[in-house]
């Protein structure tokens, strides 16, 4: 244990120097060196963590165990991924459009401890160092901890509890405009029972809340529990039969307005498939219900599927498609008071060619928007998104990486609508 925690907290240095160097820089440096100052703040970071890497391989000494390092009941899985990324539209605008570069720095660490063989203590952190080489509003650092407890019985049945957080924020979408800053935190008790040879019965709490920052933002701000109720019926050779009922209560910050708070009532019937099975994933589709105390209400068809297809031992396809309604978020351009977001995405993944892996993604959403006194009534979103992704293993645990993404947005609403031309190339290293 005292190896691994020394690795954990020698990480924190090198992060909070960073954020210092970017201090002094930004203060001393002219805008004209910005992508220097970038490129020299990603070295570091990259460097300082590299070192860290390292010395997390040479003291946990036991050897690698499939994923990870195992050390008696420690299982560590540290990852790093470090990308260049262009886009040409980088505010996400109609008219005006800005081409930018961004240095990405993503690392991953997470530790397992076994208390016993059933009972394991899970710590995640993925941080998100983002720096843009000719705009410096953008929030630099994305941080993403959770924490959770799982109790797994013999046969079968579990108890998860657990809580995470987002600190993050909503871009700008100007060059005078600033981050929309804020922190979600979540908390969840999710449990699998045994109920006999066939039947498992599933039930989930989670409480969302969300605070900005600033409290120009705070109209955003929200409380939200909600239940879920699972019942399962896996008599069937790889295939169970599914019921789900979910209510969840949605408490807005209405700021001294018309109350926007929401009931939703969900109600799906469906059916899942073994991840062992050609055909994997789950088919949900019913009924939801959702009531809003001062504005109309809504209610319609729900869809939630997630289904993989392995065509051949070498492609496989995945289909998703939802259609759900979603509270409005002001700070991302979304208005009204809520919207019906119904869409899909399909994805193909080729490894023939091995080791290297090709995937192609096409999605759809519309969302229509509702909710007159802010902006919502006659308002329709259709968002479209195409890309390829290519990976390519140079060693066991060293990967390359490239992805082009096309995106846009035709709206109602012109000031909302753009394109955009995304290309990222990059490492994974991963043990």
């Amino acid at each position: 244990m005292f190896k691994i925690t020394v690795n954990l907290v020698f990480l924190t240095p090198h992060i909070c120097s960073i954020h210092h160097l970017e201090n002094r820089m930004r203060l001393r440096w002219p805008k004209a060196l910005d992508s220097e100052r970038t490129g020299l703040a990603a070295w570091i970071l990259l460097k300082g963590f590299s070192f860290a890497f390292i010395l997390i391989l040479v003291w946990c000494h036991i050897g690698f165990a499939g994923e990870g390092v195992e050390w008696g009941r420690v299982k560590f899985l540290p990852e790093l991924s470090v990308g260049e990324e262009y886009t040409d539209n980088v505010f996400l605008t109609e008219e005006d459009e800005h081409s930018d570069f961004i240095t990405t720095i993503s690392p991953e660490l997470s530790v397992d401890f076994a208390v016993t063989p059933e009972s394991i203590l899970n710590l995640s952190y993925k941080g998100d160092f983002e720096y843009h080489g000719r705009f410096d509003n953008f929030r630099k650092d994305h941080h993403h901890p959770r924490l959770s407890w799982t109790l797994a019985q013999p046969k079968g049945s579990r108890l998860e509890v657990g809580g995470k957080a987002d600190y993050s924020s909503n871009q700008p979408y100007s060059k005078d405009g600033k981050p929309k800053d804020y922190v979600r935190k979540e908390a969840f008790v999710d449990t699998l029972l045994k109920l006999g040879g066939f039947t498992d019965l599933g039930l989930k709490y989670d409480y969302v809340n969300r605070r900005f920052d600033s409290s120009r933002d705070a109209i955003d701000e929200f409380d939200r529990n909600s239940v879920t109720v699972d019942v399962i019926y896996n008599r069937l050779q790889f295939t169970s039969l599914l019921l789900e009922y979910n209510y969840s209560h949605q408490d807005n910050n209405d700021l001294g307005g018309p109350s926007t708070d929401l009931d939703t009532h969900t109600l799906y019937g469906g059916m899942q498939w073994e991840t062992t099975a050609k055909l994997s994933g789950t088919f949900k589709a019913g009924y939801t219900q959702t009531d809003v105390d001062e504005f109309e209400d809504s209610g319609g068809f729900a869809l939630d599927t997630d289904l993989t297809y392995r065509f051949s031992s070498f492609s496989k396809f995945n289909v998703r498609a939802f259609r759900s309604i979603v509270s409005s978020t002001r700070t991302a351009r979304e208005s009204g008071v809520y919207y019906v977001s119904t869409g899909g995405s399909l994805s193909a993944t080729c490894e023939k060619w091995e080791p290297l892996r090709i995937t192609a993604t096409f999605s759809y959403k519309n969302n229509s928007f509702k909710g007159s006194e802010y902006g919502g009534d006659g308002r329709v979103d259709d968002y479209f998104s195409a890309g390829l992704q290519t990976r390519y293993p140079i060693r066991d645990r060293l990967s390359l990486f490239f992805r082009y993404q096309y995106r846009s947005n035709d709206s109602d609403v012109k000031t909302v609508e753009y394109d955009e031309n995304l290309a990222e190339v990059g490492f994974v290293l991963s043990i």
